[in-house]
């Protein structure tokens, strides 16, 4: 009887040794294909992309070193001296851009060497070396075009000079273009890269729950020194799939012993260390999107499939003020970085109440709010308050510049305009089959857009349009400004100015703000005396007030030049 029974528990131990064994086998060769997958992003395509994007930056120096040439012309300076300088700084940038194709290259190749190579990291290291190839293809003729326009300049030779220049930008577009391209094929690496792990992940996760299933069920049946020599591991281990279920990666459970226990636990540390290599993938892309549309790209698939909807949201546009005379003043990596701070602190305030960065245009940004990433009825009031953030930050941005920049701060003038539309809007996943973004399009959005640089004509630096000032009301201060129709638009819009929150102090005394509103009265009505009469008294009160000026300006127009009968007292915009 014993006999049967010690050939019962050796029969299941055998199994269970088999099992272990198996799945060991399976883990680790999972988790080298996981590792290997992921190291390969995270060593050599990342890296590249980070050089990429350095060749872009430097492009955009040599770029701006040229426009100057074109501004020296202008205003007569010698052709040769100019063109020295210009061709001094085209060669130091140039020798740069040279060292970053070097160093691309050697990580492409230093992967291509290794031995045990995947077949996905060959193809993926051939396709980045054909982009990269590309890219430095269209840069050469960058440089030839370049050397033809200096030569022009130093030659004084200004219709030459001038038809070159004209040509530059399509060149430094060739080279733009092949860089997107290269950072599309590396989004697909990396996108094909995690849908393996999550794969391998799935699939190792089963098989570790099947067998820790059985051990447990056979264990039944064991006696007590097997109980106790099995228990303790896998208690550990289950406690250690709570804590990566509660989401601390950095756990490790202790591998106690050499047998399949012990490789399970090295494999479950493998895995882990795996999911933290996937997290650092999330966090690097979270710099170049939101983090938010990164997690749902990556956790659920369908959220990058083509499609939209439409929803009722807020965009916001910001512009630096001023953008054109700043960058004639700085030399170029002052200018990036200068440009870079300002993005920096335009970010924060929208990130700190809810919004989305959706894209960065030239000196410019636009974000959005609402659903998925806010309630459907807080978007108006979120995109107010980031406003008034942008406006606090904007005073810590020109204190940052002035210490970066010293004396040379004084010449600039820094300030940003800013305009929030709100409406019905499509979004959702737009693009090609080669690149997509997660955004908004619609009448609302150009709104926006219009809005931000219709400050220039009141004097204002926040506009905001009716609708926004409807579902916002209860929480900011804004006064009418104007009935306008933008270029684009039939219908006439309402447009407020932003003073304030309303938790906050009073951005327009109440006395003035009664006289603005008067006078808008008197002027729609086209009685020019009393309107002229109630701007004037707002001017008494707060004499910096632009609004009032211009309307005084339009009455005293008006005055010379009646409107029709019928005049609806709508200002046309007859520019964007």
């Amino acid at each position: 009887m014993r006999l049967n029974i010690g050939h019962k528990i050796f029969g299941i131990a055998v199994i269970v040794l088999a099992l272990m064994l198996a799945v060991a086998v399976y883990s680790v060769d999972r988790i080298a294909k996981i590792s290997d997958d992921l190291e390969t992003v995270a060593t050599r395509h990342l890296p590249v992309t980070e050089i990429v994007a350095r060749i872009n930056v430097h492009v955009l120096e040599q770029g701006i070193v040229l426009q100057r040439l074109f501004t020296i012309a202008e205003e007569g300076e010698p052709g040769g001296a100019a063109a020295a300088r210009g061709r001094a700084a085209m060669t130091k940038i140039g020798k740069s851009i040279v060292g970053e194709f070097i160093g691309a290259r050697r990580l492409l190749k230093a992967e291509a060497a290794e031995n045990n190579i995947s077949r996905h990291a060959a193809e993926a290291a051939a396709t980045l070396a054909k982009a990269l190839n590309a890219i430095e293809t269209e840069y050469l003729k960058f440089e030839a075009h370049a050397q033809l326009l200096l030569g022009a300049r130093e030659a004084s030779d200004r219709p030459g000079f001038d038809d070159l220049l004209s040509q530059m930008n399509a060149r430094q577009d060739a080279i733009f273009n092949e860089i997107a391209n290269l950072r599309r094929h590396v989004a697909r690496m990396t996108d094909e890269a995690v849908a393996r792990a999550d794969h391998e992940e799935r699939a190792l996760l089963i098989a570790n729950s099947v067998l820790t299933g059985l051990a447990a069920i056979l264990a039944i049946g064991f006696s007590i020194i097997i109980t106790r020599a099995l228990v303790g591991s896998v208690r550990r281990l289950v406690a250690g799939t709570e804590r990566i279920e509660s989401g601390d990666l950095d756990t490790e459970v202790p591998v106690t012993t050499s047998d399949e226990v012990g490789s399970l636990t090295a494999s479950f540390n493998d895995m882990v260390g795996g999911l933290r290599l996937k997290e650092r993938i999330k966090d690097t892309f979270g710099k170049y999107m939101d983090p938010r549309i990164v997690s749902n790209l990556l956790d659920n698939p369908e959220f990058s499939e083509p499609g939209g909807e439409r929803r009722e949201m807020t965009v916001m546009f910001i512009d630096l003020k001023g953008f054109t005379t700043i960058s004639e003043r700085l030399e170029a990596d002052q200018l990036v970085n200068t440009i870079n701070g300002f993005f920096g602190h335009m970010t924060e305030a929208i990130s700190a109440n809810g919004g989305v960065v959706d894209k960065f245009m030239g000196d410019a940004v636009m974000a959005f709010w609402g659903p998925p990433f806010t309630g459907p009825d807080e978007h108006a009031a979120l995109a107010c308050k980031a406003a008034m953030g942008a406006l606090d930050r904007l005073q810590v941005f020109r204190a940052e510049v002035a210490a970066d920049l010293g004396d040379g701060a004084a010449e600039l003038e820094i300030d940003l305009r800013i305009g929030i539309s709100t409406g019905e809007m499509v979004v959702g996943t737009i693009g090609s089959t080669a690149s997509r973004s997660f955004t908004v399009m619609g009448d609302p959005v150009n709104l926006g857009s219009r809005l931000e640089g219709a400050n220039k004509a009141y004097g204002t630096l926040v506009m905001i349009s009716e609708r926004t000032r409807e579902l916002a009301a209860d929480e900011v201060a804004a006064r009418e400004l104007d009935l306008i129709r933008v270029k684009g638009k039939a219908e006439p819009t309402r447009v407020f100015e932003l003073a304030g929150l309303a938790s906050g102090p009073a951005a327009l005394a109440a006395p003035a703000g009664d006289n603005f509103e008067a006078g808008l009265r008197a002027y729609r009505a086209q009685d020019w005396p009393a309107a002229a009469a109630a701007f004037e008294a707002c001017l008494a009160r707060r004499p910096d007030d632009a609004p009032s000026r211009i309307y005084l300006g339009r009455i005293e127009q008006l005055r010379a030049q009646p409107p029709p009968a019928d005049w609806d007292g709508v200002w046309v915009f007859d520019t964007k």
